[in-house]
């Protein structure tokens, strides 16, 4: 019996998808973290893990050959997800620089020296 090959000759079958599944879990649990932040700080948390603080830097995986048919859904959910994410996260950083802003108003308000007029009534 000999072992199905994958689409680069001399690579097995079996190594090319176990890489490609590795891969989409890879980026499956760089995506569940992201959802797990933008939640825990829409929730208001003021403590944080520190693995959500000080995410490992993304390493593009060496792959050989196209993805596998059977991981075309979960390629095709995980793109969606990663694109919903990406939106949240894009809008989060927008309400963060217009709170940025407006406290920094306050802030050049708050250095200003009081006036006082002494009037009679």
């Amino acid at each position: 019996m000999t072992t199905p090959v994958g689409p680069v000759e001399g690579v097995p079958g079996d190594r090319w998808r176990d890489a490609w599944s590795a891969a989409l879990a890879d980026v499956e649990v760089d995506v569940e973290a992201a959802e797990d932040l933008l939640t825990r700080l829409h929730d208001g948390e003021e403590e944080l893990p520190e693995e959500l603080l000080d995410p490992r830097d993304w390493v593009a995986p060496s792959l050989q050959g196209p993805l596998p048919m059977e991981f075309s859904d979960r390629a095709r959910r995980l793109l969606q997800r990663h694109l919903e994410v990406s939106e949240r996260l894009a809008e989060a950083l927008i309400q963060v620089r217009a709170q940025r802003r407006a406290l920094g108003r306050m802030d050049e308000r708050a250095e200003r020296p009081p006036v006082f007029f002494d009037k009679a009534l």
